[in-house]
């Protein structure tokens, strides 16, 4: 039986050994990584194991979309033998409702596969004109509406910078 909960001190260490086999070395050089400066939303940090096996692991964080507070989900990582059987689509399932739940902000913004998160509700965010730090590609941010009416509010083109920025 699988089973999700949040992220505890315990768990950092097999996350990033996760995170490791999932993105290689290369993850930390990607742009998304800038908008990551502060520590992570820990309510929305999660696990997926079975057993004490650890399957996927999923985070969020804040980020400035002009002057609003919005959170960036990602990374989402899960174990790269067990791919396609539904353990990502468990977690993120799982965290988008916490958040919405929270109701503490507008939108989730995600820059990932094109082709898996629209599943979850993401729509396209190329027509927003993102100004994103470092290099993406525009097919790869989505956004998703947490508050109805989040999406038809905002004005591009719209500046994307880490909390503290």
């Amino acid at each position: 039986m699988v089973e999700i909960s949040k992220q505890t001190a315990a768990d950092d260490a097999a996350i990033e050994t996760l995170m490791g086999e999932a993105f290689g070395p290369a993850r930390y050089s990607r742009s998304v990584w800038l908008l990551r400066s502060g520590p992570p939303i820990s309510d929305l940090c999660l696990v997926l194991r079975q057993s004490d096996t650890m399957l996927a692991s999923l985070r969020f964080w804040e980020v400035r979309l002009e002057q609003q507070t919005v959170l960036l989900l990602g990374p989402l990582a899960v174990q790269p033998d067990l791919r396609g059987q539904g353990y990502g689509q468990q977690i993120v399932k799982e965290g988008l409702a916490r958040a919405k739940a929270m109701g503490k902000w507008p939108l989730v913004l995600v820059s990932g596969e094109p082709d898996y998160y629209p599943k979850f509700g993401f729509v396209p965010a190329a027509s927003y004109q993102l100004d994103w730090p470092g290099f993406v590609e525009p097919e790869r941010l989505q956004f998703l509406e947490l508050q109805q009416g989040a999406l038809a509010a905002l004005r591009p083109p719209l500046r994307v910078r880490a909390v503290n920025a």
